[in-house]
């Protein structure tokens, strides 16, 4: 027979610590694997969101672009309007006004004027009331307006910015300002102011 002799020094390996690194490893790809994978899925989830709000701002946008394209017809229309209004409306306004200025009394100002298709608007700030009546007559007795209408007299202080209620300047007489409706005599504009 034939002796078993082994020259080799009987070595047990402690099998427990390399156990524990492959059970930590293992643990760890796993959690790696399980966080890839919620971050594709999150990933995902956000897509189908994006998506649908991408939809959404896409109709908002084409609801806006609808919009603004029907503002853009009105304003062709307005525009349209205006074109219309401004060839209805061809007479010379600077007779008119050269009129309106010469008449104005001394110490009156034009604070404001419209023109409309067949009248004149205007606003004047005078000293007296007075001036107000010799300023209707100038304008009644003017070729260029049929009828003189007034539509608002009233009066306003001048620099009260440093009175108050009881303290009353008897010396400060209040300004008139006054609002009225010219009726153009188109026929006499026409003509260039000569019958």
């Amino acid at each position: 027979m034939i002796p078993d002799i082994n020259l080799i020094p009987n070595l047990d390996k402690d099998d427990s610590g390399s156990k524990i690194v492959y059970l930590i490893i293992s643990i760890a790809a796993l959690l790696l694997l399980s966080l890839l994978a919620w971050q594709y899925f999150q990933a995902r989830a956000d897509i189908v969101i994006l998506t649908k709000e991408q939809t959404a701002l896409q109709s908002q946008r084409d609801d806006l672009k609808s919009q603004l394209d029907g503002m853009n017809s009105t304003t062709q229309g307005s525009l349209e309007q205006s074109v219309d209004f401004v060839e209805l409306v061809s007479y010379p306004v600077t007779p008119l006004i050269d009129e309106i200025q010469m008449l104005q009394t001394n110490h009156s100002y034009l604070r404001s004027y419209s023109f409309d298709a067949e009248s004149v608007s205007i606003t004047v700030d005078f000293e007296t009331l007075n001036d107000v009546a010799d300023y209707i007559s100038s304008l009644t007795n003017s070729s260029y307006f049929t009828d003189v209408q007034v539509s608002s007299v009233s009066n306003f202080d001048l620099g009260t910015e440093n009175t108050t209620e009881s303290e009353k300047d008897f010396n400060v007489i209040p300004r008139q300002t006054a609002n009225f409706t010219l009726v153009i005599d188109e026929g006499y504009l026409a003509t260039g102011g000569v019958e």
